[in-house]
Formats: structure tokens, sequence, C-alpha cells
């Protein structure tokens, strides 16, 4: 099922192989691992497949992987890139504000050119990532975050405010 893990070998450490990531739905904030291989989360679940993810505290082993359908994802913090993010140079940078259930997050997003203070963010890109954000929750508790990515297919509002 899951083609990253080596063999059949079962343990209880996520090894060098696994980075971290949290994955917010409607339903629940999960902790836990994703096989990247070194790619960026935004683009695998750009690809439109589920992602595999290994829940915190579960052992290593084909049947303990869990597969989250990019629907169903409202945000993701993803594991921190081994060198730094290849930002293309020709997009603008602005603060922008992303309200989805539950959730409002703020944050910094490379936007091609042309978005102006109020504009509705629009594109085929379905999954923003966002770098120096913060994450507040409709009961009441917010988090700073260096990068997330935040599913603008669920998103009630999505707008540039600078």
């Amino acid at each position: 099922m899951v083609r990253w893990l080596r063999g059949p070998e079962r343990r209880d450490d996520p090894g060098d192989e696994l980075d971290p990531i949290r994955i917010f739905t409607t339903e629940l904030e999960l902790s836990g691992f994703v096989a990247s291989a070194g790619q960026r989360v935004t683009d695998l679940l750009l690809r439109g497949q589920d992602l595999a993810f290994l829940p915190a505290g579960a052992a290593v082993a084909p049947e303990a992987w869990v597969m989250v359908s990019p629907a169903d994802i409202l945000l993701v913090v993803p594991p921190p890139l081994p060198r730094a993010a290849g930002w293309h140079k020709d997009r603008d940078l602005h603060r922008v504000r992303v309200k989805l259930p539950e959730y409002e997050v703020t944050g910094t997003a490379h936007l091609d050119p042309g978005y102006k203070p109020g504009a509705e963010l629009t594109g085929s890109q379905s999954f923003l990532p966002m770098t120096v954000a913060e994450i507040a929750r409709d009961r009441g508790a917010t988090e700073a975050l260096d990068v997330v990515i935040v599913n603008l297919g669920r998103a009630t509002r999505a707008q540039v405010i600078d």
C-alpha cells in the first residue's frame, strides 16, 4: 500500500526517512509523519492523490498508515525542508488572510504579479503555501508558524490584505 516503506519490518521509531507533519481537517488536528522523499508537501497535495500519513505513536508498519484525501484537508503544517524552498522569483510577496471552517490563517504568500490589497485570491493552485503565518482557531487559540499550506478549495474567503 505504501511503497516508501522498505520491507515488512515493524519499528516503533519513525526513523530518518519520515518527516513530521500536522494535518488539520474540519474534525481533527492530526500529528504524525509523511514519507515525502525530499519532495515539497505542496507538490504532493497539488497532484491530488491521497497523502500517506503515519499517526504519531503508531508503529512503522504498512497497516498503521492512513490515507488522507486532499479534499478533506483544510491546512497542513509541513515538515521543514532541508534547503531553502525554490520560490519563483517572478512572484510578488503579499500578506494574505484565508478564512476556513474553524480557522483563519494570515501569512505571506508568493503570488503571481497583479494582486492588489482587497483582491480575492483566484487561480488554478488549490493549495497555497504561506510563510510567517498565524493560525487563529474559532475557539480563540492562535499559533505562529514558519509555513502553513492552505487548501483554497475549502476557503470561505481568501483575500490579499496588503
